[in-house]
């Protein structure tokens, strides 16, 4: 995995990071009264939430062509995704 796909697959979660830690930052550079701190963990923990609710499970990798088609002509809506890595 080179450097650049790192930061794409891990986009949402390097820029919470970088937000919440400027805004701790922030609080601790400005002594901030407690009613800043309790909003920066509430924003800390929606975005924790967040990541994990936009998580999805793993997709299914078919091992042959049969289970292409069983999936295919199940019922249930199938997404076929076809890449290229350049």
């Amino acid at each position: 995995m080179t450097v650049a796909q790192f930061f794409n697959q891990h986009s949402f979660l390097l820029a919470a990071s970088v937000l919440l830690g400027g805004g701790l930052a922030f609080l601790i550079v400005r002594r901030a009264r407690r009613a800043l701190w309790f909003a920066w963990i509430a924003a800390a923990a929606i975005a924790i939430g967040v990541f994990f609710a936009l998580r999805t499970a793993a997709p299914r990798a078919f091992e042959t062509v049969a289970d292409v088609q069983r999936a295919i002509s199940s019922g249930t809506p199938t997404l076929v995704e076809f890449y290229s890595d350049f």
